[in-house]
């Protein structure tokens, strides 16, 4: 049940995101799945929970969407953090 209620939040996400693009791309939605699960990606180091794949995405500059795509970074990044409360 919860997976179901975590994966209707991320299609969700991604829509919106998808919605809101400034120009049209090829494969946007893979690229803005991609963004997201970076944006979500974690190290752990002695306990202590690094949002890595946030940290890769901030020196990344695509051509176009940037916003969008920043904003699926930002998207990751916020349900990681969720995640990690709900535990």
């Amino acid at each position: 049940m919860y997976f179901m209620f975590w994966l209707f939040i991320l299609i969700a996400g991604v829509l919106l995101l998808h919605k809101s693009r400034e120009r049209d791309e090829d494969f946007l939605v893979l690229k803005l799945l991609g963004y997201y699960f970076l944006g979500s990606f974690t190290f752990h180091l002695n306990g202590l929970v690094l949002p890595l794949g946030f940290l890769i995405t901030l020196f990344m500059r695509p051509n176009s969407n940037r916003s969008i795509k920043r904003g699926a970074a930002i998207f990751g990044l916020v349900m990681m953090i969720l995640g990690l409360l709900v535990r």
